[in-house]
Order: C-alpha cells, then sequence, then structure tokens
C-alpha cells in the first residue's frame, strides 16, 4: 500500500518479516520483534494479542524510512522514529493521515517512551 501523505512522504504497509528486519536495520529500533510477535499471534487459536496488528513505514522523497507505526485495536498502538526518537510533532500530520485513511484512532501517546526532545 502506498499512501501519500505530506511533503512528498508516504505510507508503506510491512507485509513480511525480511521487511520488518530491514526497518528494524535502517530505523535502529525492534520493529522486527513485534512482527514477528504479531505472526505467532496471528497462528493461535484464539489470536493473541498482536493478532491483528498492522505495521507501516512512513518514508521520504527517496524511500528511506523515517516512522514506523504500529496498529491494533483500532487506533495507531506505537509510532517512533529513528532510533527509537519520537516522530511528533515533525510527522504528526502523516500519521493523522494514515489513521483517518484506516479508520483508526490517533494520538501522540503512541510514542511509547514519552516526549523526550529529539538528539541534536
Amino acid at each position: 500500500m502506498f499512501l501519500s501523505t505530506t511533503q512528498g512522504r508516504y505510507w508503506v504497509e510491512l507485509i513480511d518479516q525480511a521487511t520488518a528486519d530491514w526497518e528494524g536495520y535502517r530505523m535502529g529500533h525492534a520493529v522486527a520483534k513485534y512482527f514477528q510477535q504479531a505472526a505467532m499471534d496471528r497462528r493461535r487459536a484464539p489470536p493473541g494479542e498482536l493478532g491483528e496488528a498492522r505495521f507501516f513505514s512512513l518514508r521520504d522523497r527517496n524511500a528511506d524510512p523515517v516512522s514506523t507505526a504500529m496498529t491494533a485495536r483500532g487506533r495507531i498502538q506505537i509510532g517512533v522514529g529513528a532510533a527509537n526518537a519520537t516522530p511528533f510533532p515533525r510527522y504528526e500530520p502523516d500519521y493523522r493521515i494514515l489513521a483517518a485513511h484506516l479508520g483508526v484512532s490517533f494520538h501522540t501517546s503512541c510514542y511509547p517512551y514519552g516526549q523526550r526532545p529529539p538528539s541534536r
């Protein structure tokens, strides 16, 4: 899925483990671990906590990842930037577009590490 957003950025859905591994490597975070857990949870009967999770990569004009999102239970559950930095407020408009497209709720509290200032 390619969903155009702002300033030439776009969302791509991560649909396999290899892509999730690449995303985690490029972004310096643990999306691959959560993707693997979600795949295992989908195979359970009944599905586990992450059984319905979906993963998305926000890419810039050069196709480089700049933020990663996980949706589950009707909302964007996690949103992180490179090296687990906050993607907000810089990519907040992109997240709002993704949430509206998917019909899920969004709040910047999906950043799981608190609102720390970006690294210099």
